[in-house]
């Protein structure tokens, strides 16, 4: 059974801020705000990547007849590699400063 989820944005009464709502049939998930829905959009299409990598790794190692072994622990090794440079900190490269230039 296929789950349908939708995706509908708002500007809640309440506060005047606009929200993304996430929904299935049988009502709303979640309501996430701005920043939040830029994570979790960012963090499913990170997840898909990845996911889609490690598939590629087992479907390599088995259509080259490879030991699936070999494949689970290069899949382990290559997870803690992306664990690794996940950690690594950022600035925000994107802030807008009111007081700053406005010619961009």
């Amino acid at each position: 059974m296929a789950i349908n989820i939708l995706v509908n944005g708002i500007v809640a009464s309440r506060d005047k801020k606009p929200y993304v709502q996430i929904l299935t049939e049988n009502g709303i998930i979640c309501q996430l705000s701005m920043a939040e829905t830029r994570q979790v959009a960012n963090d499913l299409l990170l997840m898909a990547s990845r996911t889609e990598a490690d598939a590629m790794l087992l479907h390599f190692f088995q259509t080259s007849g490879l030991p699936m072994e070999a494949a689970a622990a290069m899949m382990t090794m290559f997870r803690e590699f992306r664990a690794k440079l996940d950690d690594e900190g950022v600035d925000h490269t994107h802030r807008n400063d009111p007081d700053g230039p406005t010619d961009r």
